[in-house]
């Protein structure tokens, strides 16, 4: 149907007066049965009447009231408040992890079979290039 080409352009019409998906859902379907109630065949510009019966649906629900009430915030958040972040930087970050994987190579090196069965995970193991154990 020529309706579901147009759906998604609703929905963010509507969603963009109404701020919620589920009403603006709401709108889309009611706009749905609008044009059921049409001959769509006798509307000339058919995306710009559904634009206009979704628009009108959606100004109606904010008027109305009958879309879902909201809780502002403002009173029960508390203050943001700026820190310093005195965390390593990504620089250090990425020198710091490859350091590290190279002290682990070192030390899986000098490891026999068994030993690294206790210390590598399992999948990881299967992913080694081992030698056979004598």
């Amino acid at each position: 149907m020529a309706f579901e080409a147009h759906r998604a352009r609703l929905t963010a019409v509507a969603y963009r007066v109404l701020g919620s998906h589920a009403d603006a859902d709401d709108a889309v379907q009611e706009t749905w049965l609008r044009l059921s109630r049409q001959d769509a065949n006798a509307i000339d510009d058919l995306g710009g009447w559904l634009t206009t019966v979704v628009g009108r649906i959606s100004l109606d629900l904010l008027r109305s009231g009958r879309t879902r009430p909201t809780v502002p915030l403002d009173n029960q958040l508390p203050e943001p408040t700026v820190t310093l972040d005195d965390g390593p930087t990504p620089e250090e970050l990425v020198t710091l992890g490859d350091s590290v994987g190279l002290a682990l190579l070192t030390v899986l090196d000098s490891l026999g079979p068994t030993e690294i069965t206790a210390v590598v995970d399992p999948v990881e193991l299967a992913l080694m290039d081992l030698p056979d154990p004598v």
